[in-house]
């Protein structure tokens, strides 16, 4: 359960819009790695096939999650053979 009592915590400043606006222009890990675990779930969508080819390169000012994603990336691209051949 959510306490509403303290106004501060759901203020957002200046700066946490611009960041999240950066954000969305620049590849980042966390979108990648959700696009590649809903891909092996579920089959993705043309737009979210889309959005996982331009965060591929994950965070270009480091490789935090690079290995986790290049083995999730290689289920994915297994599992989407076997869709396609079924």
């Amino acid at each position: 359960m959510t306490d509403h009592s303290d106004p501060n915590q759901n203020k957002r400043s200046v700066v946490d819009f611009i960041y999240d606006g950066i954000g969305s222009l620049l590849p980042g890990c966390s979108t990648a790695l959700d696009l590649v675990e809903k891909g092996i779930e579920q089959p993705l969508t043309l737009r979210e096939k889309f959005v996982l080819f331009y965060n591929s390169p994950l965070c270009l000012h480091c490789s935090c999650n690079r290995e986790r994603f290049d083995i999730e990336r290689e289920k994915l691209r297994v599992i989407e053979r076997k869709r396609r051949e079924t």
